[in-house]
Order: C-alpha cells, then sequence, then structure tokens
C-alpha cells in the first residue's frame, strides 16, 4: 500500500499540532510552512478533516484549527480513511470500497488471499497506532529507549 500526499500531508500537519498540543489554534499558512506543504492543498485537505470531525476551525484574530479530540483518541487509521477512503492494496480487499477483480474466481485467487492478509497488517498497525503515539515514537529519546529493549 502507498500513502497519497493527501493521506501524507495531512498526517503530518496533524502530528505537527499534536505535537504542539499545549499552543492555541494552529494556523494554516504556519503549519504548512513547518512542514513544508503548499497552503493551498493543506486547505483541501483541512476542510475534509473538519468535515469528518477530526479537527475544529477557529474564526477571529486567534483563529486557526485545533484537534477535535485528544490526540491520543485519533489514530492514524481513521485519518487515512478520511482522506484516501480504503486502506486496501488491490480493489478486491478493501472493505469499504469493494470492487469485484479480474481473477476466475475471487474466493481462491492467491493473490486476493495474499493481498487481503497485508491489508489486515496494515489496518491492525494504522488502527492501533494514535497521532500521539506517533509523535512519541519520532522524538529522540523515545527512540533511544525503544533501541535499548
Amino acid at each position: 500500500m502507498r500513502l497519497s500526499t493527501r493521506s501524507k500531508y495531512g498526517l503530518r500537519a496533524l502530528m505537527d499540532m499534536a505535537a504542539r498540543s499545549d499552543e492555541n489554534a494552529t494556523r494554516l499558512k504556519d503549519l504548512a510552512r513547518r512542514n513544508n506543504i503548499p497552503v493551498k492543498f493543506l486547505e483541501q485537505i483541512f476542510l475534509a478533516l473538519r468535515n469528518s470531525g477530526v479537527v475544529h476551525s477557529q474564526v477571529g484574530a486567534h483563529g486557526g484549527y485545533t484537534l477535535a479530540r485528544p490526540a491520543t483518541q485519533i489514530t492514524l487509521g481513521e485519518v487515512i480513511r478520511v482522506l484516501d477512503g480504503t486502506i486496501a492494496p488491490v480493489s478486491c480487499t478493501s472493505q469499504i470500497a469493494y470492487e469485484k477483480c479480474s481473477c476466475p474466481d475471487e474466493r481462491t485467487c492467491p493473490l486476493r488471499v495474499s493481498m487481503n492478509q497485508v491489508r489486515d497488517a496494515i489496518v491492525a498497525v494504522v488502527d492501533n497506532t494514535t497521532l500521539a503515539d506517533a509523535v512519541l515514537k519520532a522524538r529522540p529519546s523515545a527512540r533511544r529507549a525503544n533501541n535499548k529493549g
């Protein structure tokens, strides 16, 4: 599976917000600058994230975006599904956007069986990893502690 640029940018921006959760609302132009993301593209991404309830927006002098829930309650899988729609290496393994494949018998197709396992492994990781988990794993002190064990 390969994440779209939309999901990569969205996740990077949300992780940036999660790492700075003690700050007030974040302006998109600041998020875009810090994460090297085009502002117009980030606006489209955050519209989808706002409409799905992942972030809240505030207008005014101190406006911007905040996470709608704590970073410990937003999973990478939730964000990917909002921005990409499905998590599946091939469309016949998607549980959300299933499409029949061209193989003679889906039930016995070895490629589909293998790709179901790939999908399940990816889903297990992204649905059990929160923004907070990802931010913590990326911190240098956390990496050193994980490498010692």
